[in-house]
């Protein structure tokens, strides 16, 4: 049933990794985001390992295959990789390869998880060395670093899981890049009111700040946030059309990966502003979406973390409000649809490979590759097997 839905699906995403199990045998996971009948579904389509060298190439033509074998036309719209170059590079990285055999663009995404990473790594080198805690010069720097660290772990948290649209993930990311602004302005004050450790060392030991130091630091990561999340800010009105397209105009939307005819997109977009019933529709959803944030600050302001995993999907959301528009708007709900299916990150191929240390662990290092992509997807799927069907399409062994 798995194979079937991702077979008869109109587009669908692909996050892209790779690491090696116990064994030192290459594996590279390949997920695959795409719309049912009850929304976004996202599977492990397969576990593919790779024997010798791991390069572009050999990772292509296996998620090839491996599309193929499973006969899914490769309708793709966008791919998420880790950002290594034997995925981004320019003539032989995977995205590279794959776009020119699709023949059409493809939204390609280094995971917005590693690149917050990347851009946090601005700190002075000298923070890393083994230093003599005493040093004053030293333990300033310290406590800015706890400081800067505990924010960007909020940053961090916000950006994994499932069920994320990519467009809110980008608003997290641009709100933390406005965040920085306030605390270069904060630290060139000295009055630290965004440094709790730093201000309570510094009143403490009467010690004297190097704020001008801490403030280039700050500039630094807020540069390195401009540079890294250029790419999903190129692409923010195409993700950010899902919940706001009453306000957007279509010259500002990148339609070629979705295979959309622009003539009929602006048509029937046009039809659908001028329509109080569907825009209606979005200012319902709006107020939803607000209504979800306000539960979402008061159960995290609360520690209240089993109350927040089982408040509704932001996702879910979305396609309920986009499900009861009439199909006469057929290449406006292609677009979201498409923009729905886009991974920003390899969250799941992370999480997929700390399963698969567990599975193919020093007591278990013998298990088969297909026995460990078979484990794998159950442990990953969202469908729930249908145990009945199952039990009697089998045949009973009798023992005398």
């Amino acid at each position: 049933m798995q194979v079937e839905d991702i077979q008869l699906a109109s587009a669908l995403s692909l996050a892209i990794d790779e690491s090696c199990d116990i064994k030192h045998t290459a594996q590279v996971t390949l997920f695959v985001r795409y719309m049912s009948s009850q929304g976004s579904k996202e599977e492990l389509l397969g576990l593919l390992p790779l024997s010798g060298q791991t390069r572009g190439e050999d990772i292509a033509n296996s998620v090839q295959k491996c599309l193929e074998d499973n006969r899914i036309d490769i309708n793709i719209v966008s791919i998420a990789t880790d950002g290594d170059r034997s995925m981004t590079g320019i003539h032989r990285g995977v995205t590279s390869i794959l776009q020119k055999k699709i023949n059409h663009e493809i939204l390609t995404f280094h995971c917005i998880i590693h690149q917050e990473v990347l851009s946090a790594q601005t700190f002075p080198a000298e923070i890393a060395e083994v230093m003599i805690l005493e040093e004053g010069k030293w333990l300033q720097k310290f406590n800015f670093m706890v400081d800067t660290t505990m924010k960007l772990n909020e940053l961090n948290l916000k950006l994994q899981g499932k069920g994320n649209p990519a467009y809110a993930l980008l608003e997290e990311v641009s709100f933390t890049k406005k965040k920085l602004l306030l605390f270069v302005e904060d630290m060139e004050s000295g009055k630290l009111l965004h440094f709790k450790n730093l201000k309570q060392y510094r009143d403490e030991t009467n010690a004297t700040i190097d704020t001008n130091y801490f403030s280039i630091t700050l500039k630094n990561m807020k540069n390195g946030f401009a540079e890294r999340f250029e790419q999903f800010k190129t692409n923010k009105s195409t993700l950010a059309f899902i919940v706001n397209p009453l306000n957007t105009n279509t010259n500002e939307i990148n339609i070629e990966p979705f295979g959309i005819d622009a003539g009929s997109l602006q048509m029937q977009l046009l039809d659908l502003k001028t329509k109080d019933l569907w825009c209606g529709k979005f200012i319902e959803l709006k107020n939803k979406l607000e209504e979800l944030e306000v539960q979402k600050c008061m159960h995290i302001a609360q520690h209240k973390w089993t109350a927040l995993k089982e408040i509704p999907r932001v996702e879910a959301l979305i396609f309920g409000a986009w499900n009861s528009v009439p199909e006469c708007y057929s290449e406006v709900k292609k677009l979201v649809y498409g923009v729905l299916t886009i991974f920003v990150s390899t969250y799941s191929c992370e999480r997929a490979f700390s399963c698969m240390n567990v599975i193919k662990s020093k007591v278990r290092s013998q298990i088969t590759n297909k026995n460990l992509e078979s484990c794998l997807k159950l442990k990953t799927t969202s469908y729930n097997p249908e145990l009945i069907k199952l039990s009697e399409g089998m045949k009973s062994q009798c023992f005398h």
